[in-house]
């Protein structure tokens, strides 16, 4: 599974990436780990639970560490404030480790998008508005819905026209219609946009190469990775 073979490169990454058991304790955690939240691994390692650690933010996370500890992987944005008070955009994978039919624990795998645009380019004001006006963003329609589901896939395959237009009653036709007039782009390629800004920056960064992202993106081969890397670039 692409989430764990994230794990070959702990050190070599600044996304956060650790293991809780199924008692939430913490066993392991990489060294982009202990510096967000500011621990050695002395104080964190075989010391902490989850709880313990995510504090006031625990009680929201719980329905996806709930379901995690169930089997099912999880993958969700959250705001998350670093040690120094800094409050970034993330976007988190819970994966559960199971061993004999039985979940053992999680992985957990924190990735900073803070940097990544909202929006296509070229879309509408008026979806910068609902992403900025908390007001409007809590009576956000099916295309916000859309397009909130597409983030939370980032590291998943692509969810499909038919399970979004389920997921956010919306016809398929009028799905992809007006998705096209707000974000001047298909859902697919809005999906692969995002992806390949968060692949820009580990690239440009030195932090991964292009098939540990090929890996991490789900690409079936690092060519592929690599021909839709360069269509981004060259757009």
């Amino acid at each position: 599974m692409k989430f764990k073979n994230a794990f070959r490169f702990t050190e070599h990454s600044d996304a956060m990436m650790a293991f809780w058991d199924k008692d939430l304790v913490c066993r392991f955690a990489n060294s982009a780990y202990l510096k967000w939240f500011g621990f050695s691994p002395e104080d964190l390692i075989d010391q902490v639970t989850l709880p313990q650690l995510l504090g006031p933010i625990y009680k929201k996370n719980l329905p996806y560490i709930t379901k995690a500890l169930e089997g099912e992987i999880q993958v969700f944005e959250r705001e998350l404030t670093q040690i120094d008070g800094t409050i970034r955009n993330t976007l988190a994978t819970y994966t559960p480790e199971i061993m004999e039919g039985e979940v053992t624990g999680i992985f957990v795998h924190v990735v900073d998008i803070s940097f990544i645009s909202p929006l296509a380019p070229h879309a509408l004001s008026e979806s910068a508005t609902l992403k900025s006006d908390p007001k409007k963003s809590d009576q956000c329609g099916p295309l916000d819905k859309v397009e909130k589901m597409l983030r939370a896939s980032l590291l998943l395959e692509f969810p499909g026209i038919d399970t979004l237009s389920k997921e956010c009653f919306i016809s398929p036709t009028k799905l992809k219609r007006d998705f096209k007039s707000r974000f001047n782009s298909t859902p697919f390629l809005y999906y692969r946009n995002l992806q390949m800004q968060i692949a820009d920056k580990y690239l440009q960064e030195n932090l991964l190469s292009k098939s540990q992202l090929a890996d991490m993106f789900g690409f079936a081969n690092q060519s592929n990775f690599i021909s839709c890397y360069k269509r981004y670039k060259s757009s």
